[in-house]
């Protein structure tokens, strides 16, 4: 086994350097938010395509030595190296060629955020930390609720009182301590700060701490491996915070760096229109304003202060991508077609970005011949209350001949 890349922490806006062990999440001398940093001068000695390629361990640490955990301190559910599959039949309806759909919400809790919790819990292990804690809508909850179970360590988790009864579920059933905070998505992010401070928890939130992003980077591996090193003309994300097109975006560059291909996609930004502070101020040109009264169907973007949302503007810029803002009816139709024309059925927050894809097309901003992948972040059946009405109702019928026939002449 070859060992992981040299690592350490760096601070984006000040430079200061850490330890990759160090439980730090903010920068101690500055505002500035921690990235990892990586020695890649020995890399193309010992990391390359045959490596990868000869591997039959189908998970995100099939990439391992690229993240920066050792491998004694892993904790896995199976996550990643989700499936990539043609839509043939919505690339035919929306006249696209070459339509892919990455299948995120097969991962073990049904929804991409497994990635960043195997790589956080991995983390919470190596530093030897005896709680973790995370402020969450749903999705990221539930994941680090199972992964927390997975490596028997307490965890606490701080809710909106809106979030999805589903997804706090899934977190309750894996024995983490759920508390619901009345009020916006920020006010749930500064209770669950007031307890972090206090109590001293490794901190688990997608938005600030680096090793989540740095579990979505091996998307960006996925998706060039299951190309055959050519990835797509785009990508395509839905983003509340951010980290999963930040840490896919890093990952493409790091493919690069490494050599495993010559070209990277343009990243696609898709937020609801109630709440987009990142997509409306790259269409504009401006600084991020945050949202004021955010609402959408979307529940999982409803972030309205997003806390990397200019490393999402620096990955657009870099990339030459593009943004979107979509209306919730927009997101409901996109669920629909992917659900009727591909058998795939996924939550509002993940329909969004189909969402945004399809209204890129119709406007011309897309190519309809350019190959384009559209990333599918969670499960429509952790959403089944927000699609109430969305879809028929099931007939109701007697077992008798007639009543069977029915089925016929209603359908």
């Amino acid at each position: 086994m070859v060992l992981p890349l040299s690592a350490w922490l760096f601070c984006d806006k000040c430079g200061r350097k850490l330890p990759i062990d160090s439980d730090a999440h903010r920068c101690p001398s500055c505002p500035g938010m921690l990235q990892i940093g990586y020695d890649y001068s020995k890399a193309h000695e010992t990391v390359g395509r045959t490596l990868f390629q000869s591997r039959n361990q189908f998970s995100m640490w099939r990439y391992q030595e690229l993240l920066p955990v050792t491998p004694n301190h892993i904790v896995s559910l199976g996550e990643g190296f989700t499936p990539l599959v043609r839509a043939d039949r919505l690339g035919e309806r929306l006249g696209m060629r070459q339509l892919f759909l990455k299948l995120e919400y097969t991962c073990p809790t049904g929804s991409f955020k497994d990635r960043g919790s195997s790589l956080l819990l991995s983390k919470a292990r190596e530093v030897k930390a005896t709680t973790v804690a995370i402020d969450s809508s749903g999705n990221a909850a539930g994941s680090l609720a199972a992964y927390s179970a997975k490596a028997g360590i307490p965890c606490y988790v701080f809710a909106p009182s809106y979030a999805s009864i589903g997804k706090l579920t899934q977190a309750i059933a894996n024995g983490a301590k759920v508390v619901k905070v009345e009020g916006t998505r920020k006010d749930t992010f500064e209770a669950a700060k007031m307890a972090i401070a206090k109590y001293g928890w490794y901190y688990c939130a997608f938005q600030v701490n680096p090793f989540a992003s740095e579990g979505s980077k091996t998307i960006g591996y996925e998706v060039c491996e299951q190309t055959g090193w050519q990835p797509p003309d785009y990508l395509v994300f839905p983003v509340g915070t951010g980290s999963g097109l930040i840490g896919c975006w890093k990952g493409l560059k790091e493919s690069r760096e490494l050599g495993l291909v010559d070209r990277l996609p343009s990243m696609v930004c898709v937020q609801p229109e109630g709440c987009s502070p990142i997509a409306r101020a790259f269409k504009q040109g401006k600084e991020i304003i945050p949202f004021e009264k955010a609402q959408t169907i979307a529940e999982g973007l409803m972030i309205a202060q997003p806390l990397k949302g200019e490393h999402v503007l620096s990955a657009l810029r870099e990339s030459d991508g593009l943004a979107e803002v979509v209306s919730d009816e927009e997101i409901i139709s996109a669920a629909k077609l992917l659900a009727r024309l591909e058998g795939v059925f996924v939550e509002p927050s993940s329909a969004a970005a189909m969402a945004g894809l399809i209204k890129l097309v119709a406007s011309g901003n897309m190519d309809r011949d350019q190959k384009v992948a559209c990333v599918l972040t969670g499960s429509g059946l952790k959403t089944l209350e927000t699609y109430s009405g969305a879809f028929p109702e099931p007939l109701t019928i007697k077992p008798t001949q007639n009543e069977v026939d029915k089925i016929v002449t209603k359908n």
